[in-house]
């Protein structure tokens, strides 16, 4: 862990506004470090938001570089589309606005780290999920922002590093880090209900159901076919109401009395419902599932949930190291066999392994993380702070 004391100074980059509100995976990262950093102490100037309103606040940063103020590091979170089309017309207005200022940032010496969340836009099928259209349009875009992080940021952060090897050059020529989401210790439920005596195991999924970025038929089926085979089984899905009117007809021959569907409205609503389950299911059938990091595995452990995860992803690499649940295969007989091991012992087991590791799953952990990456940087002289 570091120490921060007021004195120190970062920049906080993204092109899209900070939706402290959002309940979007890719727009609460960004929001909650923001926070976290604050809560670290220290003072952030934040670059961020439709392009007029980054400009100004980039001018503003530059007056302080050359005024003398120091910044310990910047840290940039761009989201999941190329810089240059972030606008919301989604044209190039503004295609250098953002390279020049990182650039501007790494030259003064001052560390300019980058978490890059995903590269679906690199895997087989995309074109096709998305249309000719919409893949030709923002590819060149996409390679020009591996161009430019190549040559203005010192460090590059990822959710696994399973996924560098999608982004080429750009791994090979800088120091990379993992880094997966957090949770707000402040949200916790206020009372948990304890699971029925001999009753159903109650499992709980919330997040995407869309393919194929987002399929929950190996989920459906595979509890169909545990229940078929005499296990008590219980599974709600929280998801948004216009994506499950939208959901394959193919999940609906696996739904029954046992599937429960819920759209809640609220934060409150959403913390109750992980109180009245057993075990979060995260997302093993998506299309990034080789590297993906949901906000939703941070957010089970600090609701003191146990994990169930698709074997071979990360979630479950850091399940099955932590022991805090448990990993199934792709074949509906493993998820029954893994499934019929879990009883009252096994799941207070993964209960109690929960609570040990949940003080390292926080959003100010994350924090700390980037601060000693930044400190890191400096320490091993790959940064070398000079005058403005």
């Amino acid at each position: 862990m570091c120490s921060v004391n007021e004195a120190r100074r970062i920049v906080f980059y993204r092109t899209l506004a900070i939706d402290q509100d959002s309940r979007v995976g890719s727009d609460v990262r960004p929001a909650k470090l923001l926070g976290a950093f604050r809560q670290l102490g220290y003072e952030v100037d934040v670059v961020a938001g439709p392009a007029p309103t980054r400009r100004q606040a980039i001018e503003d940063v530059k007056r302080k570089i050359a005024a003398g103020v120091t910044y310990s590091f910047l840290y940039a979170e761009p989201p999941t589309t190329p810089i240059a089309l972030n606008e919301s017309h989604h044209l190039p207005t503004h295609p250098l606005l953002d390279y020049r200022f990182l650039g501007f940032i790494h030259r003064r010496g001052i560390p300019v780290i980058l978490f890059y969340s995903d590269v679906q836009w690199r895997l087989p099928g995309y074109r096709d999920r998305i249309g000719w259209a919409r893949y030709l349009a923002p590819r060149p875009f996409f390679y020009l922002d591996l161009y430019a992080y190549g040559r203005v940021i010192d460090a590059l952060i990822v959710p696994d590093k399973a996924m560098l090897g999608q982004v080429g050059r750009l791994a090979a020529r800088k120091p990379s880090w993992t880094s997966i989401p957090g949770f707000d210790p402040l949200e916790v439920p206020r009372d948990r209900q304890p699971s029925p005596k001999g009753g159903a195991l109650r499992l709980f999924y919330v997040g995407g159901m869309e393919p194929p970025v987002y399929d929950l038929e190996p989920l459906l089926r595979g509890i169909e076919y545990a229940r078929s085979r005499g296990l008590q089984l219980e599974l709600t899905i929280c998801c948004r109401e216009p994506e499950w009117k939208r959901r394959p007809a193919t999940y609906d021959r696996y739904l029954g009395g046992h599937v429960t569907i819920v759209h809640n409205r609220n934060r409150q609503e959403l913390l109750e419902l992980y109180a009245r389950h057993d075990i979060a299911v995260m997302p093993y059938g998506t299309l990034n599932a080789a590297w993906a990091m949901p906000v939703k595995f941070p957010e089970a452990i600090g609701m003191g949930l146990p994990v169930l995860a698709g074997a071979g992803t990360p979630v479950a690499k850091a399940v099955e190291q932590q022991g805090i649940g448990w990993s199934v295969g792709a074949t509906d007989d493993d998820f029954y066999t893994v499934l019929r091991g879990i009883d009252a012992q096994e799941l207070e087991r993964a209960r109690s392994a929960v609570q040990r590791v949940r003080p390292m799953y926080s959003w100010t952990e994350r924090a700390r993380e980037i601060t000693a990456i930044a400190d890191e940087l400096l320490v091993s002289g790959n940064r070398v702070p000079r005058p403005a």
